[in-house]
């Protein structure tokens, strides 16, 4: 019992030194994305500007990410997180500069986010080579209470930040947390994994600069990594969970700003008061559960739970078009003039934050616990390039359709789908039989639906 609780893991200072820098990270890179979100629809009125500026975030998974991963297999994570430590602050300052000019933001952005695909595959794939296998469900019990705690601080603090200080202070804020885990980093121990033939041949391409040997051997993992994907079913429904959640997420980013000013008529900056510190607060609170009760309960079951409520909740906001007028009076002003529509959206807040954690950490676990060792910097690279590409088009087609229609009809579509998907989880049996699904997808669902 001693090695899977939070105190144990707390006492591997390799963890512990991880765990900090992930904070300082998270919580410069999340008060940026809020801070760019506000600050662009109010410099262009626009969400399909707004989902350009995502578009620049999602694009360089697609173009580096799995060429990260094999830098980070065969590479010391430490080093890694050094240098993009360093580098994201340098992006962070160029902002200052250049924050009334779009085209500029839309380029840092586009570099702060390619710096991103190294580091995630780096800090993720490290936690199974600092911590033993036991102990892997409370590291990343804690990790993910510190990833939603970082994006509770930081969506949390940038609103106030804009609204009092002003953007400025935004970028300075990040720039001082990142360059402080980049001192953080050499106190890390060197990170490494054993490389496999292949590995070992990538490496000395790069000491020799072997440019056409580099490029073979990459493409070779990279079709390795598919390969690896395609044969373990847990792996693939983890990736394809994982990679759903950064959609709506995504999805939810570009829609906010709108939702906010034109349906409910309350200030976006606002949002981080009655939208993202009740989220967060679910997040960091439904973490603290499954890192002592989350062994009790089937993975499957808390993923079809979460999926099914966060599906019912996002209808709900959709409904926003059909509250009485009064509710709706005047033009975007402080939420503390709407009680009742701030508490309904904090309650609501909440409880999707409770949801989404019930998704990702036994995801997120599965999908290390059934991951080579060796691989897994390139299935976490497969993974943000999954993500990125499954949220190009959808992030780009929302934000227009906001500016034509307006952002509760959108919700509430997504919502109703979304919670036919918890559903289809939870009793894949009562949508199809077992002769109408090939073996293959059946698997995906679970045999034991259809064997019972």
């Amino acid at each position: 019992m001693e090695i899977n609780s939070s105190s144990s893991i707390l006492k591997n200072r390799g963890f512990l030194n991880l765990w900090i820098n992930q904070i300082l990270v998270q919580l410069s890179y999340n008060a940026l994305n809020f801070g760019l979100l506000v600050w662009v629809y109010r410099l262009t009125g626009s969400s399909a500007a707004v989902s350009l500026m995502l578009f620049s975030v999602y694009l360089p998974s697609v173009i580096f990410g799995l060429f990260a991963g094999v830098v980070v297999d065969i590479t010391d994570r430490k080093k890694i997180i050094a240098i993009i430590n360093f580098l994201l602050a340098v992006c962070f300052l160029s902002l200052i500069p250049f924050k009334d000019n779009f085209v500029a933001i839309l380029t840092i952005v586009f570099a702060v986010n390619s710096l991103v695909q190294f580091y995630v595959p780096a800090e993720s794939s490290a936690i199974p080579l600092i911590c033993s296998r036991k102990q892997l469900l409370a590291a990343n019990s804690l990790f993910s209470i510190t990833l939603f705690g970082s994006f509770l601080g930081g969506f949390g603090i940038a609103g106030p930040i804009i609204n009092f200080f002003g953007i400025n202070f935004v970028f300075l804020f990040g720039a001082f947390l990142l360059f402080a885990a980049f001192l953080l980093s050499f106190l890390f121990p060197p990170i490494n994994n054993s490389l496999d033939p292949l590995g070992k041949k990538l490496s000395e391409a790069i000491s020799n600069r072997n440019t056409a040997l580099m490029l073979g051997v990459a493409f070779k993992e990279m079709r390795n990594t598919f390969d690896l994907i395609k044969g373990r079913v847990a792996v693939l429904a983890s990736l394809f969970i994982l990679a759903s959640i950064q959609v709506v997420i995504a999805v939810l980013g570009a829609l906010v700003p709108s939702f906010f000013e034109k349906a409910i008529k309350v200030n976006s900056a606002d949002a981080s008061f009655i939208m993202v510190v009740p989220l967060g607060v679910g997040m960091v609170l439904g973490g603290i559960i499954l890192s002592r009760f989350g062994n009790l309960i089937p993975k499957r079951t808390l993923v079809a739970g979460g999926i099914t409520i966060a599906g019912l909740l996002f209808f709900t906001l959709g409904t926003a078009h059909f509250l009485p007028p009064f509710l709706l009076r005047h033009s975007p002003e402080p939420f503390i003039n709407k009680p009742v529509l701030t508490a309904a959206l904090m309650l609501g807040s909440f409880l999707l934050g409770l949801a989404m954690v019930g998704v990702v950490v036994p995801s997120q676990t599965a999908l290390q616990e059934y991951s080579p060792e060796r691989d897994r910097g390139k299935v976490y690279a497969a993974l943000a390039v999954l993500m990125s590409f499954l949220t190009l088009l959808p992030v780009l087609a929302v934000g227009v359709m906001a500016d034509l229609f307006g952002a509760s009809p959108i919700f509430l579509v997504m919502g109703g789908v979304i919670a036919l998907i918890g559903l289809l989880a939870f009793k894949p049996e009562f949508y199809f039989s077992k002769k109408q699904l090939p073996y293959k997808v059946r698997q995906f669902l679970g045999l034991g639906h259809w064997e019972r």
